[in-house]
């Protein structure tokens, strides 16, 4: 997934310094995102609540935080079980669910989403206002 500029596979001893690099990459990336957000703000005259936040790679984060980010995100998308375990690389859907479960949408989001699509596209049976 992630190679050197000699286009190798980064060896885990070197790993460390390349994570390192990665997040300075994207607190660099983030602060220019905020310079701008934050000029623009200024320009519309720094509206009270819309003040933009700087957002920066926390100092713990781990690749194991960024794994269970692109599962959750896999996820989100309505991704099944089997990708989501094929792309993380576990041996067996049971592992991946197992870990993941909680993230999946239960019977009761996906039923409750199946009756009000169906509803909110049947006209109101109820009166505008009140009867006369």
């Amino acid at each position: 997934m992630f190679t050197n500029e000699r286009g190798e596979a980064i060896r885990r001893a070197a790993w460390s310094s390349v994570w390192e690099n990665l997040g300075r990459v994207a607190d660099k990336a983030l602060l220019k995102q905020h310079e701008v957000a934050f000029k623009s703000w200024e320009r519309r005259g720094r509206p009270d609540g819309a003040e933009p936040t700087l957002r920066q790679v926390s100092d713990d984060a781990t690749m194991h935080d960024l794994r269970h980010f692109y599962a959750s995100v896999l996820i989100k998308h309505r991704e099944s079980v089997k990708t989501v375990q094929k792309r993380l690389g576990h041996a067996k859907p049971s592992i991946t669910l197992n870990t993941y479960t909680h993230l999946w949408p239960d019977e009761e989001d996906t039923t409750r989403a199946a009756i009000e699509a169906v509803f909110s596209s049947a006209p109101s049976m109820c009166f505008p206002g009140p009867r006369r």
